[in-house]
């Protein structure tokens, strides 16, 4: 499978790998954290194993990759080997992360930079967490700016 690589997310993953591998439990944060960190390295199987087996992943607007994909498989398929296709050189660029705890348990917010060829813009996302593991992500990206860059084929 081709790599996704996003270097401001690759020093990210410095943080949550060194913590994984000290034997403790990640935070809701750190996990995300990890999540975008695998995501960027393309290591798919890694990502997987964050997540719950009934992940339910929604991009929002219209878009050829927005939906609801259920399951790691399916986002795979359908999200990541997709954007590089529409936007080549993506990158996500963590600008904040919070997490909260309320009614749906551990939600965990983070504001990025998005930029692709043709795109400079912002980009929000929200993951739901159960038992250490991301249950739900729905992304909130400037879906026009993301049309208007897009790489027709």
């Amino acid at each position: 499978m081709k790599k996704f690589i996003f270097i401001p997310l690759m020093l990210l993953s410095l943080s949550a790998i060194a913590y994984h591998h000290s034997g403790e439990e990640l935070s809701p944060i750190d996990t995300v954290k990890k999540a975008y960190s695998t995501f960027a390295l393309g290591d798919t199987e890694a990502w997987a194993k964050l997540h719950t087996n009934d992940l339910k992943f929604t991009v929002h607007g219209k878009l050829p990759h927005s939906g609801t994909h259920i399951g790691t498989e399916s986002v795979i398929k359908n999200v990541f080997q997709v954007i590089p296709v529409h936007w080549p050189k993506f990158q996500l660029e963590m600008l904040n992360i919070d997490s909260v705890e309320g009614k749906l348990g551990t939600t965990v917010y983070v504001l990025h930079k998005l930029t692709a060829e043709n795109l400079n813009t912002y980009a929000l996302h929200m993951f739901t967490l159960e038992g250490n593991k991301i249950k739900t992500f729905s992304a909130w990206d400037d879906f026009d700016s993301m049309r208007q860059a897009m790489v027709k084929n």
